[in-house]
């Protein structure tokens, strides 16, 4: 035997609005009490310095104050016993690298369908018991290593594997048909070696004659932690050298563990289940009918060579050169469409619900697909370089598919305008099977993909929009309006509505939420035909009633699937690209969210917006908690939304173009002022910074609460503390200091003064010369100042400062008393 060889893949009249003047609650009289305790809070990473996480997230290229569950550390997968060879394998599915020793190749996931049909007779099987994730070949000077990674392991008697070798690298010697009765074949096979936990065989692809490799001094280690199958061999059994052409194919293990057995579709012919091998160029990201599996999973060259029972197509050109020189080559980093994988936070056992691949309809269900290795669909535009960071598109499948959804014949009316053409990453995520509507662990999916993203590519983190179709919207709009900070603009195609935690779709109410995404655009669209023509009717009138800046367009005679595979996206795109960027400070923010309808156990918490964070419900049983907000520091200019209402022509159909936008109506003066109100809020935070008030003049902040709440302001890494009744309060700078004296004594003066009444506990007091120099600071109500002062005129004023700012400087009376 001579050598291997692997291949390293390459409208109406306008409708004239209210102004939406920032809103101001009446202070007037005081109509309940503030508590007296005010307290500071004591300093912790997240009161103290609370930009600090905010500063990583953005040298991560994720916005400031996504979930942890974005930002949380990738598990590391265990290391395969037996191995003692590189494991960084590519993070693309279709392609290989060598690196230090080896090569190293991914699979898809998922993929193991055979001609795509096939399903496994065994419980064992998981469901997904022959399914190759990762393989991988290795030398040293005395043996070469052949390794195989399977998605699930339940029970290692389940697989199979067989590497067929052209030593040569000439399909014109060796033999067609591969042993063990894999049903398959492919040209120039020199020799085969079957893999089980069982043990190893090689064979003489021209005679059949068997070597058990075991016996012959191989060892075949079996971990089912790391789910790997490695086998050593000696190079005095198995010669290696020159180039190689290697292929490998998987299937379940018949009774001894040396060859296939049947599925059960299949008993003759094809037993395969998967092939390796294939590259990009093999499985296209063009998909066919979603009505069974034979192509949805980047399988649909694999399915017709299995059907026609030759998989020569299929190789990998092994350069054992390379690997003695211990050679390394570049990650692979595709643009155009690409399929990634990523390691889950999550532990839900192994494989996929046997039903996972079939069409449900719309009926909500938990997780199907369990591996701690889960795969999300990538498009790069073509323009990206790592130097400059691109926008992210977050597209969320529909109901029945998985992260090639937006994969068909028409995939470019969706990927070319909201991707290459505004130069955007797109990425779509399984979401844990395909009727998750993209709650619970179908949500820590798309935050989980979004945290690999921006480890993998360099990320603008102002710049990203969420959409989907269908199911995809339901998730996108739920993703947005409870955390509408993080985005710029998000895309509702044919399908607004909400899923909470719980498992309740479009309780009442839930359109208002809609308030929530008054600082950035919406686009919803429609059709006449279109199954969920009612529900975005509504949403849109509730995005009408909020003020809110959005489009919605109702196609003539469209339905549901014209509308999410090509319909409209050209639209949606130039729509979103006139507000490209999210707004970091609004003046005006409006926040409605659901109790309970979070999963801090997961990452997922719904505790901010914008300069509004940390909030935290009184009722958890109650519909809603709600904050309202105004900085009259930002709120210079007063607008009113208008909305239009007209019929278009838009991709050759008549559509209904309602479309809201915000007219200035005047200017207004600054105040360095806040108004806050809130419901069913038990505690949150104020961040003044980024609310724009001026840390040296003084403040005010109005709150109106139907109930105790427990206010934290946070100003330049400082933090002080207001526990505020039911009612309307006032919260203010300190009153100027009284009593203010200063009296020569001896060769020094001493300044007096009483203490000032605050609403927030003092920060300090600052004395000033007649210059305006400071001369003083401190949290007692005397300042001594020594050294010698002959100028009797001499005077100083006082100013108490606290988190809302100074006081107004008191000037001091003079009194020379000489010894």
């Amino acid at each position: 035997m001579a050598h291997l060889s692997l291949h390293p893949g390459a409208g109406a009249p306008p409708k004239a609005r209210r102004p939406r003047l920032a809103p101001t609650w009446l202070i007037g009289a005081v109509t309940a009490a503030v508590a007296l305790a005010l307290c500071p809070v004591p300093a912790t990473a997240a009161t103290v310095q609370p930009s600090a996480a905010d500063s990583a997230d953005r040298a991560a290229g994720l916005p400031p104050g996504i979930p942890a569950a974005a930002t949380a550390p990738e598990p590391t997968l265990p290391r395969a016993e037996g191995w003692a060879f590189s494991e960084q394998f590519p993070r693309t599915s279709g392609a290989g690298r060598y690196d230090a020793g080896a090569f190293l190749w991914t699979d898809w996931l998922y993929d193991d369908m055979g001609r795509g049909d096939f399903t496994y007779a065994s419980p064992d099987a998981g469901a997904n018991g022959a399914d190759v994730f990762r393989a991988a070949i290795a030398g040293d000077a005395t043996h070469t290593y052949w390794r195989v990674d399977w998605n699930t392991l339940i029970d290692p008697a389940v697989p199979v594997a067989t590497w067929a070798f052209d030593t040569d690298a000439d399909p014109a010697t060796g033999t067609a048909s591969w042993p063990a009765d894999a049903g398959v074949a492919s040209a120039g096979v020199e020799a085969a070696m079957i893999v089980s936990s069982r043990g190893a065989w090689l064979v003489d692809a021209a005679t059949g004659a068997r070597t058990d490799l075991t016996a012959s001094g191989a060892t075949v280690t079996v971990d089912e932690t790391a789910r790997s199958f490695v086998v050593a061999v000696p190079r005095t059994v198995m010669p290696a050298d020159d180039t190689w052409t290697v292929r490998l194919a998987a299937g379940v293990a018949n009774a001894s563990g040396d060859g296939f057995a049947p599925a059960p579709q299949a008993a003759d012919g094809s037993r395969v289940y998967n092939a390796a091998f294939r590259d990009r160029d093999d499985e296209a990201f063009l998909t066919g009918g979603w009505t069974d599996s034979s192509t949805r999973w980047n399988n649909g060259a694999q399915s017709a060579a299995l059907r026609a029972g030759d998989i020569s197509d299929f190789a990998a050109e092994l350069d054992w050169g390379r690997i003695a020189q211990r050679a390394s080559t570049a990650e692979p980093a595709p643009t155009g469409y690409s399929t990634r994988w990523y390691v889950s936070s999550l532990d839900l056992g192994q494989g996929l619900d046997p039903q996972a691949r079939l069409t449900y309809g719309p009926a909500l269900r938990g997780p199907s697909f369990f591996g701690r290795v889960q795969p999300y669909t990538v498009y790069v535009p073509t323009g990206y370089t790592a130097d400059e960071p691109a926008p992210l598109t977050l597209l969320l499948h529909s109901g029945d598919r998985n992260h090639n959804g937006f994969g068909s014949t028409t995939q470019e009316d969706v990927y070319g305008p909201m991707c290459e053409e505004r130069g955007s990453i797109c990425v779509t995520p399984l979401g844990r099977g395909n009727t998750t509507w993209y709650i619970n662990e179908g949500e820590l999916d798309v935050w989980e993909v979004w945290g690999d993203l921006s480890r993998t590519y360099t990320l603008d983190p102002d710049r990203t929009v969420i959409g989907g179709w269908s199911m995809g919207a339901v998730g996108a709009t739920r993703i947005a309006t409870n955390h509408p900070d993080l985005f710029a603009a998000t895309v509702i195609v044919s399908g607004a509505g909400y899923y909470d935690t719980q498992g309740r779709r479009d309780q009442a109410g839930d359109e208002s939420r809609m308030e929530n995404l008054r600082n950035l655009v919406t686009f919803m669209d429609s059709g006449s035909r279109d199954v969920a023509l009612n529900n975005t009717r509504r949403w849109d009138a509730a995005a009408d009633a909020a003020d809110v800046r959005y489009r919605a367009n109702y196609y003539e005679n469209a339905d549901h699937g014209q509308l999410g595979e090509w319909l409209g996206w050209s639209d949606a795109a130039e729509y979103v690209e006139q507000h490209p960027e999210r707004v970091h400070s609004p003046a005006q923010v409006s926040f409605r969210w659901e109790p309970g309808d979070a999963r801090p156990d997961l990452g997922i918490t719904v505790d901010r917006a914008y300069w509004l964070t940390g909030l935290a419900v009184r009722d958890a049983s109650a519909r809603w908690s709600r904050v309202e907000a105004t900085s009259h520091a930002l709120a210079t200019t007063s607008t009113e939304a208008v909305l239009t209402d007209q019929m278009q022509v838009i991709d050759g159909r008549n559509v209904q173009v309602r479309d809201q936008a915000w007219a200035p109506t005047g200017e207004q003066d600054p105040r360095n002022a806040l108004d806050l109100s809130t419901e069913n809020v038990a505690k949150l935070r104020v961040e003044l910074d980024r609310a724009g008030l001026d840390p040296a003049a003084p403040a005010e902040l109005s709150v109106t609460a139907d109930g105790e709440v427990t206010i934290q302001l946070t100003r330049d890494g400082a933090t002080r503390v207001a526990h505020v009744s039911a009612g309307t309060h006032r919260l203010s700078s300190p009153e100027a200091p009284a009593d203010v004296t200063a009296v020569v004594a001896g060769r020094g003066v001493r300044v007096t003064w009483t203490t000032v009444a605050s609403d927030l506990p003092l920060d300090g007091y600052i004395v000033r010369d007649a210059s305006g120099e400071v001369v003083c600071e401190t949290r007692a109500t005397t300042c001594r100042l020594a050294g010698d002062r002959d100028d009797d005129s001499q005077e100083y004023t006082v100013t108490a400062v606290s988190i809302l700012g100074p006081s107004e400087p008191a000037l001091s009376s003079w009194a020379a008393v000489r010894p």
